[in-house]
């Protein structure tokens, strides 16, 4: 039996540390974006995935408290969803930025600044800085 808690990472009481609810809305917002957003989707739409993902992880660890210890939230479901608004937006707050540390997303950065620079003429100097200073006619 010891060796299936062993195994089990997200458990409802791991959830209950902040940095562990942070990690799985990073999680969550890395595999959302990679898989189901085109590269050229708005920067909003990585938040909003971000804010969800964070409201569904908080609202599954208090409905877990819920279930097990009411009186937490003093028997009040005001209570109860008002702390689901505030951490969620806690959460959200603290996982902006850190879901974009994977290389994945840096390669697309990249390869999307390449492109840009390329579309507004300054491959030349850019091309020249990253062959340490040589000319493009030098490279060819």
């Amino acid at each position: 039996m010891q060796t299936l808690e062993g195994l089990s990472l997200f458990t409802t009481d791991y959830l209950s540390s902040v940095t562990s609810m942070v990690l799985a809305v990073n999680l969550i917002t890395q595999v959302v974006k990679e898989i189901f957003l085109k590269e050229d989707a708005p920067s909003k739409v990585a938040k909003v995935t971000t804010l969800v993902a964070s409201t569904l992880t908080v609202s599954l660890h208090h409905y877990s408290l819920w279930v097990r210890i009411p009186s937490i939230f003093h028997h009040s479901l005001l209570e109860f969803f008002f702390l689901i608004f505030l951490n969620s937006i806690l959460i959200t707050a603290l996982s902006m930025g850190n879901y974009e540390v994977l290389n994945i997303t840096k390669e697309k950065k990249m390869k999307k600044m390449e492109n840009y620079i390329q579309s507004k003429g300054l491959y030349t100097e850019w091309e020249r800085r990253k062959s340490g200073g040589r000319r493009r006619q030098d490279i060819e």
